[in-house]
């Protein structure tokens, strides 16, 4: 019977030799799977992270350009309006001159228009009374003799000099806008320095 129980128990042996390997060999391949997982995990973990940071990253650069051109523009506005104000007090102050300073404006752009014979002289309403009839003869001569309208332009000073409808306008605000067309850039260039 003793032969009996060691043949029993070198089967046993055997067989549990034989589970012990399996396990190990089960157990180095679970733990090998388990490393891949885990490798591939923290990798797509990685690309995950990278791709959340660069996505981050661009929408932080969209923001700070957009502030950016935001404050640009905002700055712009403040220019656009310091020179929308600039043009506004011009014309005001022209508008207030003195019938002296404005008689010798008329009588600057007068003596340069390039018409001969008979031409309209219309006032703007800020203007009136600035120049008067005797004026006017005073500066007519033989090549060119202005009649002063009794009509007015509303709401603007300056004048408008008319000759078969031809008009040659010289409104304050007229003259302001050709020279913020033609100037602004210049003028703006020597304010925001």
């Amino acid at each position: 019977m003793d032969a009996i129980e060691k043949i029993v128990e070198q089967i046993l042996e055997k067989g549990q030799k034989e589970v012990s390997e399996r396990k190990k060999i089960e157990l180095d391949r679970i733990n090998q799977e388990y490393q891949e997982q885990k490798e591939a995990l923290f990798l797509q973990e990685s690309k995950l992270i990278e791709k959340n940071q660069e996505q981050t990253n661009k929408a932080f650069k969209q923001k700070e350009n957009r502030q950016q051109l935001e404050i640009k523009q905002s700055i712009l506005n403040q220019k656009q309006g310091y020179l929308e104000q600039l043009f506004t007090e011009a014309v005001e102050r022209m508008n207030h001159w003195t019938e002296s300073e404005f008689q010798t404006f008329a009588e600057q752009i007068i003596n340069q228009l390039p018409i001969e014979g008979k031409a309209y002289l219309k006032l703007g309403s800020f203007s009136k009374g600035k120049l008067s009839e005797q004026w006017i003869v005073e500066h007519s001569n033989e090549i060119l003799t202005l009649i002063l309208e009794k009509e007015e332009v509303p709401n603007d000073g300056g004048f408008i000099v008319a000759k078969d409808g031809i008009e040659y306008n010289f409104l304050f605000s007229s003259l302001m806008q050709e020279i913020k067309k033609m100037e602004s850039f210049k003028i703006a260039e020597m304010l925001f320095q």
